[in-house]
């Protein structure tokens, strides 16, 4: 009896110890890739030219900005002080210098099953009416739309940032995730800036592993007593 009781605790503390979040870094992008990652703060950055020119566009494929992948046409990789961030000294312009919809990646580890946080902000520049500044969001179980609200007219260097929060569930042990400019003739953004992502609770087994679990520890119990 008292085995019997002792292979029940045991599976009810691993139960809990299941259903409880691992305590999580701070930002999944950071703790992969180094710190300042999901702020685009690190790559080689080689700006066009002083004022209104102090960005890099950067085309569909390039790896410059560190851990991410533009897609799509491209973007520009922004710098202050002409143009805003909200963290650090980059943001990303995911509209292509001379007009065209582009994206940036960035693949992460990630537990099958668990539920993760994702925050960036985001900001619509310009004010003006005819441009669009949306875009679109993905990763695992998550596709999502965004439109942030526009900052004043031609304001590159006060753009206003918009935190977008978000959850998905991870497919696999590897999430790829997206964040793309949806209208496909933009030249100004949507801007995006401080990318994170963080654990919020890790996959629960089935009641099929609890079984094996239980199997498992009822086997351990009966040589513990075959030996005494």
């Amino acid at each position: 009896m008292k085995s019997a009781l002792f292979v029940l605790a045991i599976a009810a503390s691993l139960s809990a110890g299941a259903a409880q979040a691992t305590p999580a870094p701070a930002n999944l992008i950071d703790d992969t890739y180094g710190i300042g990652t999901g702020s685009f703060e690190n790559g080689a950055f080689v700006p066009r030219g002083a004022g209104n020119q102090n960005f890099q566009s950067l085309s569909g494929g390039a790896t410059t900005i560190l851990g991410w992948t533009v897609g799509g046409v491209g973007v520009d990789w922004l710098s202050t002080p002409y143009y805003g961030a909200s963290d650090g000294v980059h943001a990303v312009d995911l509209g292509w210098y001379t007009g065209g919809a582009g994206s940036v990646s960035i693949n992460l580890p990630t537990l099958q099953g668990a539920t993760y946080a994702l925050s960036f902000g985001a900001a619509a520049v310009l004010g003006q009416p005819t441009y669009t500044n949306t875009g679109t969001v993905s990763a695992g179980s998550l596709t999502a739309n965004f439109a942030p609200a526009f900052s004043a007219a031609n304001a590159f260097t006060g753009q206003v940032f918009h935190t977008q929060n978000y959850q998905f569930i991870a497919n696999g042990s590897n999430t790829v995730l997206t964040i793309a400019a949806a209208a496909t003739g933009t030249s100004y953004g949507p801007a995006i800036d401080d990318v994170k992502v963080s654990l919020i609770s890790a996959p629960v087994p089935e009641p099929e592993t609890y079984a094996l679990m239980l199997t498992g520890l009822g086997l351990v119990g009966f040589a513990a007593r075959r030996r005494s």
